[in-house]
């Protein structure tokens, strides 16, 4: 049995780690002599080594980026009711945040676990060490190495339940040392940014975001905490608009088809760059690794591929009861069945890619060019 070793540091924050083969309610640290073997499962950071590793990541960036600014707006009261766990303190080599208090966490992020590894072995033992995967109730994945992919199928069966909507990224960030040129705005259009009263279009141009609840808030916190770019025309009407996340990445690029061709993405594309490189910030984007036109249009525009970067975001769920008929004298079972790349899905909150979608009034979205 696993249970939990509590010591004070600081008289208002408690030092949690767990521990495989010791019993320590009742923790003696003479028991240290008796040759018994200890291995951590797990640390709950304190949030002096949380700002620590925060640190550190940033010395890794373009490639850390996701995981710095996540950690980043955690330290920031962002991601309320989340931990920060490694799987050894200070020479890691796993970090995985994740919701503890449901009620404090924000209702899109609830069930999500946030991943980052130095190695795809690392964190291929660390998801599998008791108590830091609750694979009993069904859970969002990001960060996970796409080589780790087909190993998670095989053990999401083994806990009675499936890995679905397996969404693989490419990471492509602006390196140079000069930001992009400034974009030409045409004449009687206006370079501005998105507020309030356009959290509602963004809700409707992304209605089938994969989330338990919360996307108006989760639009709300977006536009309101991060840097974003839009364009309008003289009355005020939205035209092309693009957005940071929590993960630090630029997204939800969108445009109407009817302006499709006019350069309008590529002009919040570049504005948004500018101001997050004026920051010294990192600019970049997660991309399908399947949409090659993106890609290519990204690579012209001067944005670098960072291999570093690439991960997969997934669905776990359980599987369902299983279902027992009979047909002409033969049982038959039937369960469902996983699914890649979203088709017949929808994508996941902060799994969004740089460029998606098309708005319109309140049509249907399809995919939309950034030139």
């Amino acid at each position: 049995m696993v249970f939990c070793l509590y010591y004070k540091r600081q008289a208002e924050e408690p030092r949690q780690h767990r521990f495989f083969g010791l019993h320590t309610e009742n923790f003696n640290p003479e028991e240290l002599h008796w040759g018994k073997s200890l291995t951590m499962i797990y640390q709950v950071l304190l949030k002096e080594e949380v700002i620590a590793l925060k640190d550190e990541l940033e010395k890794g960036l373009p490639g850390t980026a996701k995981i710095f600014y996540i950690l980043r707006n955690f330290l920031c009261g962002l991601l309320d009711g989340f931990e920060v766990i490694v799987d050894k303190w200070p020479e890691w080599t796993c970090i995985i945040l994740r919701a503890t208090d449901t009620d404090r966490a924000p209702a899109y992020f609830k069930h999500y676990y946030i991943c980052h590894a130095r190695s795809v072995s690392a964190l291929k033992f660390f998801m599998q060490r008791p108590g830091v995967i609750d694979w009993t109730s069904e859970a969002t994945f990001t960060g996970v190495p796409t080589d780790l992919v087909p190993f998670l199928k095989d053990y999401c069966r083994k806990q009675n339940g499936q890995l679905k909507n397996v969404q693989s990224r490419f990471m492509y960030a602006w390196t140079k040392a000069e930001p992009p040129q400034e974009p030409d705005v045409p004449e009687g259009l206006q370079l501005t940014t998105l507020q309030d009263h356009h959290v509602h279009i963004l809700r409707q141009d992304w209605k089938d975001l994969k989330s338990d609840s919360g996307l108006d808030t989760y639009f709300k916190s977006v536009v309101h905490n991060f840097d974003n770019s839009a364009l309008t025309d003289k009355n005020g009407k939205l035209l092309a608009y693009i957005c940071m996340q929590f993960n630090g990445s630029m997204a939800m690029l969108s445009g109407n088809t009817e302006n499709q061709g006019k350069g309008y993405g590529q002009i919040v594309l570049s504005d948004l760059t500018r101001k997050l490189l004026e920051k010294k910030e990192i600019a970049y984007g997660f991309i399908p690794t399947k949409d090659s036109n993106i890609i290519n249009i990204t690579q012209i525009m001067g944005y670098t591929w960072v291999p570093q970067g690439n991960m997969a975001w997934f669905r776990f769920e359980k599987l369902p009861s299983v279902k027992s008929a009979t047909t002409n004298g033969s049982r038959v079972l039937e369960h469902s069945h996983s699914q890649e790349d979203g088709v017949g899905n929808c994508m996941f909150i902060n799994a969004i890619p740089l460029v998606v979608r098309e708005m319109t009034d309140h049509q249907p979205p399809n995919k939309v060019s950034i030139s």
